[in-house]
C-alpha cells in the first residue's frame, strides 16, 4: 500500500504554537430550504412559528453566554452577546414577518431572504470587521432554522482526545466552548488574525493557522495533521522526516514549558540586581488570570478596542466599568495600565472607512470627536481605580496638546464623579505611549506632563520606517533593530529618567530575545508582553546583567544597519552570556 503523498497549506499564522493530531471536519448547518406558498389561513401561525424558533434561539444564546461568562469571563461572554443582539434585531424580525405576511411565504424562506438582503453586503466586504459580523449572522440565523427545521446543528461535544479541528470557519460561539485538553489544533479556510475566533485560540493557546483556502476539500476525517502556528502551515500526510522533525520541535517546546514553568514564581531581576517590571498585553480577563499564573508584575497594556469592536454599539460605562474592576480586583496590588479606545489603523471603525487610516483618524483624535463616548470610558477607568491600582494611558499622541487635553478631560470627569460622591484614586498615574517619531522627539517634553512613558514599538518601527507592517511588499523593510528605530528608542528612555519617571515598552520588540538585550542595555523599567511569553522573557531579563548589556548596545548604536546590529547583538550574545545563547539557539529551532 502506497503512503498518501504530503500537503502542504499556507495560511495566516493566529495562534502560535505546533500541535500533531488528527483531522476532525466541522461542517457548516446548510439546511435544504424550500420555497413554499401559504394557505391565507395559515399566515398567522406560520409567523407565530418564526416568533416561537426565535425564542427559542434566544434561550440557547442566553445558556450559552451565561456559560462562557463563567468560565471565561464577561468580555469574552459579550461574543455572545453580539449575537444575541443580531437575533434580535427589530428591522430582520419585523422584515421576516412582513415577508411572511404579505407574500404568503414560509418562515424559512422569508427569514433567509430578509437577511440576504440587510446582512448580505458584509458577506462581499473586504474589510475584516464586517466579515466578523457576516460569520455572526451565519451562526445566529443557523440557529433559528434548526428550530424551525427541527434539525440538530453541528456538534463538537463528541470530539475525541487530539483531533485537529478543521473547518470553514468556526463561529465564536463554539469556539469559546473548545477544550483545549482534547483540541490540539485549529486549521480554517475563513477568518484573519483579530478575527474573535483566532483572538479565543489564542486565550486558549490553542495552535490555529486560518485562511488556509481549500483545506476543507483536500483533507480527510481522521487524516494525520501537523498545525504550525508560527509559520502558518498546515501540513496533510507529513512525511516521515517532516513529522520527526515536528515531533522534536513539539517535544522541544514542551521541555521549555516545564522548565520555564518553575520560574512563575521567580522575579524578573537581572544578573547583576536590578528589578525590570515583567508585565502582560492582556484583551480580556482570561488573560489576565494566565498572566498571573505565568508570574506577570501586573497588566502593561489592557487593549479596550475588543470591548467596542465586540458589539454592534459602543460598550456603555457600566459594562466597561465592570471589566476593569474585575482585572483590578483580580491583580490588586499589581498595576492595569488601561490603554483608552485606539480605533483605527488596523483596528477598523464600525462604518467608517478611509483610504490611509494609519495616518487618519484613530486613537487619541477619534476619540477626541466622540467626547461622551471618550468621557464614558474615562469614568469607568476612573471608577475601577477605587479597587485596585489602575493607571490609564493615551494612545497616539502626535503633540503635546492632546496630552493637555485628554489630561483636562480626566479633570472634568474627576469633578462630575465628586459631585456624584463616586470613589477613585485622586492620584491616578497618566502615562502616554510613545508611537510616533514626534513623541519619540517630544519626549522630554512629555515626561513632564504624565507619570511615566511606555513605547509601543509596532507603531514607532513603522512611522519612523514608513513601512505598513501589514504590507508583505515591504515587510522585510519593517525592523526594529534600524538603527533610527533604535536611537528614538534610547532617547525616549534617557528623556523619560532626567525627568524622574519609569518607561516601559509594550510592543514586539519586548518579546524579541535580542530585543530584551538592548531594552536592558538602554535602562528600560518595564517591559510587557504576551502572557504566555513571560516565563521566557523572565529567563533571558535573569541571565543578563544591565552593565554588559549597556556595553554592548553602545557599541551597537554606533553601527549604521539593522543587519549590522544584529550581529554584533548574537556575537556578544554568544561571547558573554553562552547559556543563555544556548538557550536562544533551541528557541529559534522551536520557533523557526
Amino acid at each position: 500500500m502506497t503512503r498518501k503523498k504530503e500537503k502542504i497549506l499556507r495560511g495566516i499564522p493566529a495562534s502560535h504554537g505546533f500541535a500533531k493530531g488528527y483531522v476532525f471536519l466541522h461542517r457548516s448547518y446548510l439546511p435544504e430550504l424550500n420555497e413554499r406558498t401559504l394557505e391565507p389561513k395559515t399566515v398567522a401561525a406560520e409567523v407565530q412559528r418564526f416568533q416561537s424558533a426565535v425564542r427559542s434561539a434566544q434561550r440557547d444564546l442566553r445558556r450559552l453566554h451565561a456559560q462562557v461568562k463563567r468560565e471565561m469571563g464577561r468580555d469574552f461572554a459579550e461574543f455572545i452577546g453580539v449575537q444575541l443582539a443580531l437575533l434580535t434585531d427589530e428591522e430582520v424580525l419585523s422584515e421576516t414577518e412582513r415577508f411572511i405576511k404579505e407574500r404568503a411565504r414560509n418562515a424559512e424562506f422569508a427569514y433567509t431572504e430578509t437577511l440576504k438582503r440587510l446582512a448580505g453586503p458584509m458577506t462581499k466586504s473586504n474589510v475584516p470587521f464586517f466579515q466578523e459580523r457576516a460569520l455572526d449572522v451565519v451562526d445566529v440565523s443557523a440557529r433559528v432554522l434548526r428550530h424551525l427545521l427541527g434539525d440538530e446543528l453541528p456538534s463538537l461535544h463528541g470530539i475525541e482526545e487530539g483531533a485537529v479541528i478543521v473547518a470553514h470557519d468556526l463561529p465564536p460561539s463554539q469556539a469559546a466552548l473548545l477544550d483545549s485538553e482534547k483540541v490540539k489544533g485549529l486549521v480554517l479556510e475563513g477568518g484573519g488574525r483579530t478575527s474573535h475566533t483566532s483572538i479565543i485560540a489564542k486565550a486558549k493557546e490553542i495552535p490555529a493557522v486560518v485562511g488556509v483556502e481549500s483545506v476543507c476539500r483536500e483533507a480527510r476525517e481522521g487524516q494525520l495533521v501537523v498545525v504550525d502556528g508560527y509559520r502558518g502551515l498546515a501540513v496533510l500526510n507529513p512525511s516521515r522526516k517532516r513529522l520527526s522533525a515536528y515531533e522534536s520541535d513539539i517535544e522541544l517546546c514542551q521541555r521549555h514549558r516545564q522548565s520555564l514553568s518553575l520560574l512563575a514564581g521567580q522575579e524578573p531581576v537581572t544578573a547583576d540586581g536590578k528589578m525590570i517590571d515583567l508585565s502582560a498585553n492582556i484583551e480580556f480577563l482570561a488573560e489576565a488570570r494566565a498572566a498571573l499564573e505565568y508570574g506577570a508584575r501586573g497588566v502593561g497594556l489592557f487593549r479596550t478596542e475588543y470591548a467596542f469592536l465586540a458589539k454592534r454599539r459602543p460598550p456603555t460605562e457600566e459594562e466597561q466599568f465592570k471589566v476593569f474592576a474585575e482585572a483590578a480586583k483580580l491583580l490588586k496590588p499589581w498595576p492595569v495600565i488601561i490603554r483608552t479606545f485606539d480605533l483605527g489603523g488596523d483596528k477598523v471603525v464600525p462604518g467608517y472607512v478611509e483610504s490611509n487610516p494609519f495616518l487618519g483618524w484613530r486613537g487619541l483624535r477619534m476619540c477626541f470627536d466622540n467626547i461622551e463616548l471618550f468621557k464614558g470610558q474615562l469614568r469607568a477607568i476612573l471608577r475601577s481605580s477605587a479597587f485596585g491600582n489602575v493607571k490609564v494611558m493615551f494612545p497616539m499622541l502626535s503633540a503635546l496638546e492632546e496630552l493637555r487635553r485628554a489630561k483636562l478631560l480626566i479633570k472634568e470627569v474627576k469633578r462630575e464623579l465628586r459631585k456624584e460622591r463616586v470613589k477613585f484614586d485622586e492620584h491616578l498615574e497618566v502615562g502616554v505611549m510613545v508611537e510616533t517619531p514626534s513623541a519619540a522627539i517630544m519626549a522630554e517634553q512629555l515626561a513632564q506632563e504624565c507619570s511615566f512613558l511606555s513605547i509601543g514599538s509596532n507603531d514607532l518601527t513603522q512611522y519612523t520606517l514608513a513601512v505598513d507592517r501589514g504590507n508583505e511588499r515591504v515587510a522585510e523593510l519593517y525592523d526594529h533593530f534600524h538603527p533610527a528605530v533604535l536611537q528614538l528608542i534610547k532617547r525616549t528612555i534617557d528623556a523619560a529618567h532626567r525627568q524622574g519617571i519609569w518607561v516601559g515598552l509594550c510592543g514586539e520588540f519586548a518579546s524579541d530575545p535580542l530585543g530584551i538585550l538592548v531594552l536592558l542595555g538602554f535602562g528600560i523599567d518595564e517591559l510587557s508582553v504576551a502572557p504566555g511569553f513571560i516565563p521566557e522573557a523572565k529567563n533571558i531579563i535573569r541571565s543578563i546583567d544591565t552593565g554588559s548589556a549597556a556595553k554592548i548596545m553602545k557599541a551597537a548604536m554606533g553601527l549604521s544597519t539593522a543587519l549590522e546590529v544584529k550581529r554584533l547583538l548574537r556575537r556578544e550574545l554568544h561571547k558573554r552570556f553562552p547559556k543563555l545563547a544556548e538557550f536562544l539557539f533551541e528557541l529559534e529551532i522551536a520557533e523557526s
